[in-house]
């Protein structure tokens, strides 16, 4: 039993240049390469794919550019589904304050609201929402 609780502790020499004894990258067997023409040409190819094709131009057919500007189909939203929603939701209460210092406190550069009027417990919040610290 004392035998299995013994502890081993391996002996590690530290250098002040780690040298790696083994490598991932290791000499595996591949297939064999093509031809000298058919291996440049697929060479090519390969550089050609990583390219993003973003960034090559596109070349466009006679059939693309004689299309109608009317087949194009555009997708807008109209000014009515804007003023649907509430323009306080997303810019949040307005300022209680102009200017960076608050009249009620005399703080300089702090929020410009009450954190503390929403929550009922006291709860750090911004148009409802709680804010962790």
């Amino acid at each position: 039993m004392s035998r299995l609780l013994t502890r081993r502790i391996p002996l590690i020499i530290h250098s002040p240049n780690p040298i790696r004894l083994s490598s991932t990258f290791q000499n595996r067997p591949g297939p064999p390469k093509l031809p000298a023409e058919q291996q440049a040409e697929f060479e090519r190819l390969q550089r050609a794919a990583s390219v993003s094709s973003a960034f090559q131009p596109q070349e466009e057919t006679p059939a693309a550019v004689a299309t109608p500007a009317t087949s194009q189909i555009r997708h807008t939203t109209t000014p009515e589904k804007l003023d649907d929603m509430n323009v306080a939701y997303r810019r949040g209460a307005p300022p209680e304050f102009e200017g960076e210092t608050n009249p009620k406190t005399g703080e300089v550069g702090g929020p410009k609201n009450e954190p503390l009027r929403w929550g009922g417990a006291g709860d750090w919040s911004y148009n409802g929402r709680v804010t962790d610290f």
